[in-house]
């Protein structure tokens, strides 16, 4: 039987083993807001999510569940469920402890939203907590579009977001919905109509390898 990468189908004992083999633990963090009439309000999360799936798949490790909870966003638009920061910070903070508590030696936090904002939070209680706790497991704050080796602008629910989700979740794109409302395009990129499956098979493929690689290095470190 093919083991799980997914944390929350393993029993006690499974995750055990799986981190003894290789003691790393990706958590997906993304958000639900607003990204416009086409696309998904978890699209961040889920991009997120089949991202860490993707990468646990080639490097070992354990995927937890995705984190739908964010800070910031698009505050009130149609949708947009974001939580104050501290709690958003309360929560990274937790997820940070209690993995120490399992003794992880390496945790990725992968944000799939507005990574120039909840990267950066992230990252800021990443260091905090390897800072504050000398057992804390080395956390990598990475994200899909920093990976990318030529462009690092996801923009929001434009071309490059909608390809992306024609190519992991084609069932929950609705790009006919662009031509139907006169105001399609408020607060999402003009673009968004440009997107196809290729270009976010080929997007998702290029940050993928380069999201691999460093984690595999951080991972040749810890040995």
């Amino acid at each position: 039987m093919v083991r799980t990468c997914r944390f929350e189908e393993l029993t006690a004992r499974g995750m055990t083993e799986a981190l003894e083999q290789t003691s790393l633990v990706y958590v997906p963090i993304g958000s639900i807001e607003f990204h416009g009439p086409h696309l998904p309000l978890g699209m961040d999360t889920i991009h997120a999510y089949e991202f860490c799936l993707r990468a646990a798949e080639r490097t070992g490790g354990l995927v937890l569940p995705p984190t739908y909870w964010n800070a910031n966003g698009h505050v009130g638009w149609p949708g947009s469920l974001l939580v104050s920061d501290r709690t958003f910070r309360a929560l990274v903070k937790d997820i940070f402890r209690l993995l120490a508590e399992q003794h992880v030696k390496l945790v990725v936090a992968t944000t799939g939203h507005w990574p120039a904002r909840q990267g950066k939070a992230i990252d800021k209680l990443a260091k905090e907590a390897m800072k504050k706790n000398p057992d804390a497991p080395r956390i990598l704050v990475l994200d899909p579009f920093g990976c990318h080796p030529t462009d690092k602008d996801p923009g929001h629910a434009g071309a490059r977001e909608t390809s992306l989700m024609l190519a992991l979740r084609p069932d929950l794109v609705h790009i006919e919905t662009l031509s139907e409302h006169p105001d399609a395009f408020d607060g999402i990129g003009e673009d968004a109509g440009e997107g196809n499956a290729k270009a976010g098979r080929e997007y998702f493929n290029a940050s993928l390898d380069n999201y691999v690689r460093i984690v595999k290095e951080a991972l040749d470190d810890l040995n």
